[in-house]
């Protein structure tokens, strides 16, 4: 959609007043339009030259500007390159002689002014105006989304070289400059958390927070939570401490209760102020089929859905999936950079993954975590640790058959661990090492039980430091 033009004849002044025409020159056909304008509740401003430093300020705020050509025979063409730097933006008119050739103004593209000829009737200058602030806002438009463009189809956060990674990237993109609801559609460990935060971060709204939740975790029903959202209430969630969310995602959308999924259903009806991301496994149409999910929901959802593909789909993205997280593990192990030789990156290539990307993740970082507390500290990870006798990722004795989930747990705690020793037991610091929310590195030391070690470590210290004090007294 493009930008809505301003009101040419308001009928009562915005709250930032009347938008500001600029007329340049003092002939009769300038004191026609002026007058025009100002019938229109323009507020206009009288200047002789553009080319002056004193009417800089004045063609800043200005929404449009009317050059007479007879005021400007000479300087014509600089006249309206002048007008092109200083306010771009700013609808140009221009009022030929009728005598006069059709100037033709090289090289300035779509930056040439509109002409409106002379003697000045009024619906043709309010016409040609109203034409010319809407192609502006056109090419004002058009800008913004080439600039998204440039910057999305990047995306270097989606790692991948596949043709099914090239189509993510596309989606994302494409969905990003609507406002709908969006439903992403994938197995767990496949990243469709980080399709919902791109689509956020390329979005409208990517100055406000972004906001996860759980379905299967919702301590309430969900239609009191989206009015709370829906009101911007303070203090709602430590990631949006101050605001309404600039989107909501909600993941697991197949696990929500049925009262649940008609008020979400209502919500997607009516939007509401904050883009809704929902996720779900790739049964959701057999549990539409069967009863379990409401199928008005779905079909609603259906025709703005995201699939991310498993990892066994888009093997070619395994090496450089590989590469990445190598690099990402080393930085946050403080580590140098580790590599990984080729023949480890085949035998990857050729192993299922059902965890998906974020199997491969624990496994690297397993790997990298290993490497450290080993004698190898060099700059390879070693065949032995990177390819198992049977070719699949290495699997040491302290694992097991444990579900994925608990090993990136126990993962994730270690590495608290070390950021905690690292820092002196300091939240703060450790936070920033860990590049995450001290807020967040709170809740994940109370739920991997590393509070009460925290405390009693400090109150051991604390005693110690009482009994030393003690010592030291009585000596002197």
């Amino acid at each position: 959609m493009p930008l809505a033009a301003p009101a040419l004849v308001p009928k009562t002044p915005s709250a930032a007043g009347n938008p500001v025409a600029v007329v340049v020159g003092d002939s009769e056909p300038a004191r026609q339009a002026a007058r025009f304008l100002s019938e229109a509740s323009w507020r206009v401003e009288r200047v002789s030259t553009v080319l002056e430093e004193s009417a800089d300020q004045l063609l800043r705020d200005a929404s449009a500007v009317i050059v007479d050509a007879a005021a400007v025979p000479e300087a014509l063409q600089a006249t309206i390159e002048h007008l092109q730097g200083v306010c771009p933006e700013a609808a140009t008119i221009l009022l030929p002689a009728a005598d006069a050739p059709r100037p033709q103004f090289a090289g300035l593209g779509s930056g040439r002014p509109r002409l409106v000829p002379v003697p000045v009737q009024r619906e043709s200058l309010l016409t040609s105006l109203e034409a010319e602030i809407g192609y502006r806002g056109l090419l004002r438009e058009n800008r913004i989304l080439r600039h998204q463009l440039r910057a999305a189809t990047r995306l270097e956060d989606w790692v991948g070289c596949s043709d099914e990674a090239a189509g993510i990237r596309s989606a994302i993109v494409t969905t990003a400059f609507s406002d709908g609801p969006v439903l992403i559609v994938g197995e767990p460990g496949s990243g469709r958390r980080l399709a919902a935060e791109l689509i956020h971060r390329l979005g409208r709204q990517s100055s406000l927070p972004f906001l996860a939740l759980q379905a299967a975790s919702l301590a309430t029903e969900l239609g009191p939570i989206l009015a709370r959202l829906r009101r911007g209430d303070r203090g709602f969630t430590a990631e949006a401490p101050s605001a309404r969310p600039g989107s909501l995602y909600l993941s697991g959308a197949e696990q929500l209760r049925p009262g649940d999924q008609a008020t979400l259903e209502d919500a997607v009806r009516r939007p509401p102020p904050f883009r809704l991301i929902l996720s779900a496994t790739p049964d959701l149409r057999g549990r539409v089929r069967a009863g379990t999910f409401s199928s008005a929901l779905f079909h609603r959802l259906e025709t703005s859905t995201i699939r991310v593909p498993p990892l066994r789909e888009r093997r070619e993205d395994i090496p450089a999936l590989l590469l990445h997280f190598l690099k990402r593990a080393a930085e946050t192990s403080g580590e140098p950079p580790f590599g990984i030789s080729g023949k480890a990156v085949e035998q990857c290539g050729g192993y299922d993954w059902p965890g998906n990307t974020a199997e491969l993740r624990m496994w690297v970082e397993r790997a990298v975590a290993t490497a450290r507390v080993s004698r190898f500290s060099g700059a390879v990870l070693p065949e032995a640790l990177c390819i198992p006798p049977d070719g699949g990722p290495p699997h040491t004795p302290s694992t097991g058959a444990r579900p994925l989930k608990e090993v990136i747990a126990g993962i994730e705690k270690r590495l608290i661990e070390r950021a905690l020793k690292r820092t002196g037991g300091n939240q703060k610091r450790a936070a920033r090492f860990l590049q995450m929310n001290p807020t967040t590195l709170h809740e994940k030391m109370k739920r991997h039980g590393l509070l009460r070690r925290a405390g009693a470590d400090s109150g051991s210290r604390k005693s110690g430091e009482r009994r030393t004090g003690t010592g030291v007294a009585q000596g002197g």
